[in-house]
């Protein structure tokens, strides 16, 4: 019995110290986090698209094409994933009310794209007049 228990002392001291780890790590291939990249011109047709589906909501009132410039878009990188956010970012052609603030303007919207095209999240950039 003193042998076994002796034994088993050394193999849990030789795991506890030991520089071995009993991990196994599964990896996915690589296309599951590798991103698909599209121009900008590619990612504002599509933004547009979902804007003509009525996605671009902003205070209960859904914005079309005709409203907006497209400016600029974004490939926002969290630090905790390997997959990027696509933003978009566009300007009013004519500047809106904001409800409820009357020295405010809506000014410009950005959208937020998921990986089928559609608007998943939109903010608003609202300046003081």
């Amino acid at each position: 019995m003193r042998v076994r228990g002796f034994a088993i002392l050394i193999a849990a001291i030789s795991v506890a110290c030991g520089t071995g780890t009993f991990a196994h790590v599964v990896e996915g291939p690589l296309d599951q986090i590798r991103p698909q990249f599209h121009s900008p011109h590619e990612v504002v047709e599509i933004f547009l698209r979902a804007v003509g589906r009525g996605e671009l909501v902003v205070f209960d009132r859904k914005l079309n094409e005709s409203m907006l410039i497209p400016v600029s878009v974004e490939y926002v990188y969290e630090l905790t994933g390997a997959t990027p956010r696509v933003k978009v970012y566009s300007k009013l052609k004519q500047p809106m009310p904001v409800p409820g603030q009357e020295s405010c303007k809506l000014r410009g919207v950005s959208a937020i794209l998921d990986a089928e095209g559609r608007i998943s999240e939109t903010e608003a950039h609202i300046w003081p007049e």
